[in-house]
């Protein structure tokens, strides 16, 4: 993996969770962040702390490089769907109770 991949990756995985950090603050603010949310965003968490820490061993080993690529794009963007997913949730509950 070049530097310029492992630094768009990284930046990928920074942008995610200012955003994954902003949405729970506003959640919060808003009252609607749930047992049930806590829960997802747990999850989501866990698994942004696994593709960092893949990231940080594909840089240190240079192995199978082109792989672990792949990899990280696609659980980044499933990292990013899953949170979008939550708050497309929090927005439908809400324009229910209105």
């Amino acid at each position: 993996m070049t530097e310029p991949e492992q630094d768009r990756l990284r930046d990928k995985l920074d942008e995610f969770s200012r955003r994954l950090d902003a949405h729970v603050r506003d959640w919060k603010q808003r009252g609607e962040f749930t047992d049930i949310h806590r829960s997802l965003t747990e999850a989501i968490m866990q698994r942004r702390d696994q593709l960092q820490k893949k990231l940080v061993s594909a840089e240190a080993t240079g192995r199978a490089a082109d792989l672990i690529k792949v990899e990280l794009e696609r659980d980044i963007g499933s990292l990013f769907d899953d949170l979008l997913q939550i708050g497309e949730k929090l927005d439908a509950a809400e324009m229910k109770g209105r």
